[in-house]
C-alpha cells in the first residue's frame, strides 16, 4: 500500500494498493534441471535413474501447485456474493476492509477477491466471512469503542482520518448504521481501524 502526505487530525490518510513478491514455482524448477544438464560433466554425466528422480520431483511439485490453486480458487470462489472482513497492513498499521465479493481472479498465482465497491484484496487477508447476523454482530462490538473514521471529499474519495467513538447502532432499510460521538452516522465500511485504550488516551 502506497502513503499519501495528507492528513487529518494527526492521522495520515492511506490509498490502496497491492504489491505481489516473487516465489520459485515449477517454471523455476524445470530451468534449474535444464541449466544443471546443459552444464554436467561430460566425463560424469548425471545418471538416468539420478535424472528420472529429478523429473518425477518435478511432476509431483506441478501436482501439489495444481491441487492447492484448485482448492484456492474453490474457497474464493464460494465467498462470492458473501459478506467479508479483512485486514491488511501498511507500515505497521492495520486497516479494516468490509465488503461483499462480486468475483475472484487470480494475480501473480495468489487469489484476489473484488469487493462491492471494486476494491481488492488477498484472500489471505480475510479473516471472516460474515452474514446478515454476523455483520450486525460486528457492528455491535463496536459500541463503546473508539475507531479511526474515514472523512471523504465530496467526490467521495477518502482525504482523512478522524477519532470516534461508536455510540449505537441501528439497523436503516437493511443497512447498518453506527452513530459516532460526533453526530456522524457511519457505516462498517468507513470504520478505518479500532483505536486501543492506550491510543485513545
Amino acid at each position: 500500500m502506497q502513503v499519501t502526505a495528507a492528513t487529518t487530525n494527526g492521522y495520515m490518510n492511506t490509498t490502496k494498493t497491492r504489491n505481489t513478491g516473487d516465489s520459485l514455482g515449477k517454471d523455476d524448477f524445470l530451468r534449474l534441471l535444464v541449466t544443471q544438464l546443459q552444464n554436467q560433466d561430460p566425463l560424469n554425466p548425471m545418471e538416468d535413474k539420478e535424472f528420472i528422480s529429478q523429473m518425477a520431483q518435478f511432476t509431483s511439485l506441478e501436482q501439489m501447485q495444481n491441487l492447492v490453486k484448485a482448492s484456492s480458487f474453490q474457497q474464493a470462489t464460494a465467498m462470492i456474493g458473501q459478506n467479508v472482513k479483512a485486514v491488511i497492513y501498511d507500515n505497521g498499521m492495520s486497516e479494516l476492509i468490509f465488503g461483499r465479493v462480486t468475483s475472484v481472479s487470480q494475480i501473480s498465482g495468489e487469489m484476489y477477491l473484488t469487493l462491492d465497491d471494486g476494491f481488492q484484496i488477498k484472500m489471505s487477508d480475510v479473516q471472516a466471512v460474515l452474514g446478515a447476523e454476523g455483520l450486525l454482530q460486528e457492528a455491535m462490538s463496536y459500541v463503546g469503542q473508539t475507531v479511526l473514521a474515514r472523512q471523504y471529499a465530496g467526490n467521495g474519495e477518502t482525504v482523512g482520518l478522524e477519532k470516534v467513538k461508536i455510540e449505537s447502532i441501528a439497523l436503516v432499510d437493511g443497512v447498518i448504521k453506527l452513530t459516532t460521538s460526533n453526530g456522524r452516522t457511519i457505516t462498517l465500511n468507513d470504520i478505518f481501524n479500532v483505536i486501543t485504550d492506550e491510543e485513545a488516551l
